[in-house]
């Protein structure tokens, strides 16, 4: 079973949002970061507070932590669709951002474009992640196969991916 597709910056986007909303240790780093910042805030109203002796300080930084807390989460995706959009405009990315052939063959899975060929076998995929738009195919903790479910210029994507995770549960003995 074959499938063809393009590769755009935004798929890779996807992969790098979906990779720091899932990771454990990536989701426990935001949670400090945004804790440490409402703490440094409330912290810093909280010194006002008692120098000025003026408690309207302490609600600010109450207010301010709260707010903090709130609009995190958006700050932190901006910002890593930002820097991961930077690091790939560092590199022409040619073997990534174009047009890509994967199939599934008995020893594993080939993906082959005009400047690679490679084939990873079904036991060297960690895992499989589908959501709307994208399945991730992990070869590593922090690196995926993306195949894009909008960029299809040949092939079925939903039978391809049900047939990939078929074989890849089936080479684990599932």
């Amino acid at each position: 079973m074959r499938i063809r597709y393009e590769i755009t910056l935004e798929d890779l986007l996807a992969f790098s949002l979906h990779l720091h909303q899932k990771s454990p240790t990536l989701r426990r780093n935001r949670l400090r970061a945004a804790i440490a910042l409402a703490a440094m805030i409330l912290g810093l109203c909280l010194v006002a507070s008692e120098i000025t002796s003026e408690p309207a300080f302490l609600w600010v930084g109450v207010g301010g932590a709260t707010v903090i807390g709130a609009i995190y989460p958006r700050i932190y995706r901006r910002n890593v669709k930002w820097l991961s959009s930077r690091m790939y405009a560092e590199g022409q990315n040619k073997a990534l951002l174009c047009e890509h052939v994967t199939e599934l063959r008995d020893n594993g899975l080939f993906d082959g474009t005009e400047f690679l060929e490679r084939t990873v076998f079904w036991k060297g995929i960690e895992r499989i992640e589908s959501l709307p738009g994208h399945t991730f195919v992990y070869l590593s903790t922090m690196s995926a196969q993306v195949i894009p479910e909008n960029s299809i210029i040949e092939g079925n994507y939903q039978l391809f991916v049900a047939e990939l995770q078929r074989r890849w549960q089936h080479s684990r003995g599932e």
